[in-house]
This record gives structure tokens, C-alpha cells and sequence, in this order.
């Protein structure tokens, strides 16, 4: 049987044929166009995104109106192969399927065809809330979720962000992009609270309860020693942080807490990390959020933590967070229009808090992974050497901020029960 996670004969090995592709677009477009023979798709994923095979395709339209059609789109679609590569470039013995079961090898397509249909979701949602133009998010051309009918063939079709790229983990953003960033994040937090949400599925999405579920308690006490093992720098910050884990441990605070609040849910990303915000080439300016593939709703200080973590320096992070948060709030108040008010800036910075050490921790289980892509090797040039100082003080600050919070939290007026039950 087919699967997808075996190359095929579409577009970069996957299902998606070029007939069904065309066929997709010209409808979605609704043009009598068609590709031209210098048609062409290149891989974008640069080791990114594990759930999808991303494509920049090259359209070359021939025929009327050809001018005024996009040039060039993205094409995102659902597939193990990413994964698939990443593990081929590991030792055999360190490899993550050298004992996958057929069990196991359905549950992981399962979970990225569940992924990819949850961004499909978030798309007809953000199109709804006043389509992706007023949003900092890509316009979608068309989407096709995995279905019984359609099994190996999902895609999303997306706007490509000329002139943008990914802000990357070993950057240091400025405290203007983020605001950038909160503001965006404002507005689709705002605009959220104006239409319900119909998805079952982004309804009861719940990331950090799949995380506890699909990681096991002994696994998670040990995911942590790489760091220790690659940066000795970094062991007392490390193991400030270990003493807590059984206390974090199935944690389903981020999950729950609008509840226990009673904070009405907004639209959250839940993986707003540097790779999922493209930015302008030269200036720098924030262009678009995009991968949606974990969206849920939560409260929006989650969205605000994670990029935080993943964008900005140790110093800057906690010299900017209360401005940050400020910018969020503003823009989602002045986003609501007749709405009213559903809670105070107060009650946003009490959660941030609150939140900060569940959200740091998911933020560290990882660095064992992203830290060795910047590791400097014998004989790489000092600009490897700096960005990887830039990562370890990132990492450094989450580490150390996750005790100062879970420290600064016992005396917060509210008690957050921490195993609630979630969806």
C-alpha cells in the first residue's frame, strides 16, 4: 500500500501530480491559463519544517492573462520524507526509527496528516475573520485536507513572500520587530473573538497534552542531559531547571488556564518560533506568520513566549517583555471593534507569568535538537563561533527564567490548578 512516507512520482517524490496541481491552482485563480514547459519546483523546507515537503514553484503561465497571475507560489504538502531525511543523516545508531513498529509508523502519519489538516482548518478560519489580507499571514490559494478519499495527496497552496526570508534562531532580533510581531499577533488574537470557530479539531487541539502523551515521564527526565553533554556551560542552568520537572511533568496549565480564568479563547499559532516568521530581506520589517499546522485556542501570551524565547537575547527579553506584552494588548483592544473588552492588561501579564515556565520548558525539550545545527566545528569561521554564543544565551536565560518564574509564581493570587482536566 501507499503511504506517505515513501517518494513517489509528483512533485519533489511526493503524491501531488502536476495534472492535479494545475488543475487545483487555474480553478482556484480562475483562469484558462496553463504551466508553461519551464515549469519547475524547488524544496524550501532548508530542514525546517519535519511534517511537510514545501515547494517554490515556478509556474511559467502561458496563455491569456498570464501577466497577472502569481509568478511564483508556495506549495506545502503533507509527508513524512522531511523526517525521513533529517534520519538518514544520523548515525545508524542514534536513528529515531531503528525500532519503529508498523504501529508506530502509522501513529506518525496520522500525526502529520492531523497537523496538515489542522492548518487547512486555520486557513478557512483565518479567511473567514476578514480573509489574510488585513493579517500578517500568507493569502492561500487553495487547500486539500488528507481525507478517507484522499489519502496521500494533502496540500495547501499558498501566496510566496518575495523579498522575505525566516528570521533565524541564531539572530538577534531587534525589540521593534517584536513589537511587529505582537501587534500581528494582536490583531488575529482580536479579529478571532468575532466568528466562531466551526473546527472540531481547533477546538480541542491541545499541543501540550500530546506532547506528555507521546513522551513518556523517564523519557522526559533524560531529554535534557544532551544539552549538558554539548555545552558544559549550560549544566547548573540545566539542572536548576531538572530539580522541577517532576512538578511540570503532564502539566495541562497552557491548555486550560483561559479556563480556570475564565479568559475567552483566542486563535493561538503554537509554534511561533523564528523559522515561522519571515521577515523583509532588507529592512528587516515583519512580512508574514505562517505554519499553522499547531494552531489551537488558548491565550495569546503563549504565541508571545515562544517567539520571544526563540528571537531575542537574554538581556533584551527581559528589558522588553512587559513593553511587548503592552503592544499585544493594545492592538488587540484597539482589533475588537464592538466587542467588549474580554479581560485586562493586568490579567494578560499575570498569565504570561504564569505560563512562562510551561512554556520554557517545551521551549528547552528542543534544544537537543536545535542547538547542534549551530555548534562550530573544527575549523569553521568565527561567524559560526558567534552565532552559536548567541543560541547558548538564549538558551541560558529560558533555563535560569524558568526557577525565577516557577519561584516568582508561588505568591501569585491565582491558584491555577495544574492537572486539570483539559479538553
Amino acid at each position: 500500500t501507499m503511504n506517505i512516507r515513501q517518494a513517489s512520482e509528483g512533485i519533489l517524490k511526493t503524491h501531488v501530480t502536476w495534472e492535479e496541481f494545475e488543475k487545483n491552482l487555474t480553478k482556484a485563480l480562475n483562469t484558462t491559463a496553463r504551466f508553461g514547459p519551464n515549469k519547475s519546483a524547488t524544496d524550501i523546507g532548508e530542514g525546517n519544517g519535519f511534517a511537510s515537503r514545501c515547494g517554490l514553484v515556478n509556474c511559467d503561465w502561458q496563455g491569456e492573462g498570464a501577466d497577472k497571475l502569481p509568478k511564483r507560489v508556495v506549495l506545502k504538502m503533507g509527508s513524512c520524507m522531511a523526517l525521513m531525511d533529517l534520519d538518514a543523516m544520523m548515525p545508524a545508531d542514534q536513528s529515531m526509527f531503528k525500532d519503529a513498529t508498523p504501529e508506530m509508523w502509522l501513529m506518525m502519519e496520522k500525526g502529520i496528516k492531523d497537523m496538515h489538516n489542522i492548518e487547512c482548518d486555520t486557513y478557512d478560519f483565518l479567511e473567514l475573520i476578514g480573509g489574510e489580507k488585513g493579517h500578517a499571514v500568507p493569502t492561500r490559494y487553495y487547500a486539500r485536507s488528507f481525507t478517507d478519499e484522499n489519502m496521500l495527496a494533502g496540500q495547501i497552496c499558498m501566496e510566496y513572500v518575495e523579498n522575505g526570508r525566516m528570521m533565524n534562531f541564531w539572530e538577534k532580533a531587534t525589540v521593534d520587530q517584536l513589537k511587529q510581531i505582537a501587534r500581528a499577533l494582536g490583531k488575529i488574537q482580536a479579529d478571532s473573538m468575532k466568528h466562531e470557530v466551526v473546527s472540531e479539531t481547533l477546538r480541542t487541539k491541545d499541543v501540550f497534552g500530546e506532547f506528555t502523551k507521546n513522551t513518556p515521564r523517564e523519557r522526559y527526565e533524560v531529554m535534557f542531559g544532551p544539552i549538558k553533554a554539548m555545552e558544559a556551560s549550560l549544566t547548573s542552568a540545566v539542572e536548576g531547571m531538572e530539580a522541577l520537572l517532576p512538578e511540570y511533568y503532564g502539566a495541562t496549565v497552557p491548555s486550560t488556564i483561559h479556563k480556570q480564568l475564565g479568559l475567552a479563547p483566542v486563535l493561538v499559532n503554537g509554534d511561533m518560533r523564528t523559522e515561522n516568521v519571515l521577515v523583509d530581506k532588507d529592512s528587516g520589517e515583519l512580512r508574514a506568520l505562517i505554519d499553522w499546522q499547531c494552531s489551537h485556542l488558548g491565550v495569546g501570551a503563549e504565541d508571545l513566549l515562544r517567539i520571544s524565547f526563540f528571537a531575542q537575547t537574554t538581556v533584551d527579553r527581559r528589558a522588553s517583555s512587559a513593553v511587548l506584552i503592552e503592544e499585544m494588548y493594545s492592538s488587540f483592544v484597539s482589533n475588537l471593534g464592538s466587542i467588549p473588552i474580554p479581560y485586562t492588561l493586568q490579567q494578560l501579564k499575570e498569565v504570561y507569568d504564569l505560563l512562562f515556565p510551561h512554556c520554557a520548558l517545551f521551549f528547552a525539550a528542543g534544544l537537543g535538537v536545535l542547538m547542534p545545527a549551530t555548534k562550530p566545528r573544527e575549523g569553521d569561521d568565527e561567524e559560526k563561533q558567534r552565532r552559536y554564543e548567541v543560541v547558548v544565551d538564549k538558551a541560558r536565560g529560558v533555563l535560569e527564567d524558568i526557577v525565577t518564574y516557577h519561584e516568582k509564581n508561588k505568591s501569585s493570587k491565582h491558584s491555577v490548578n495544574w492537572k486539570y482536566p483539559a479538553a
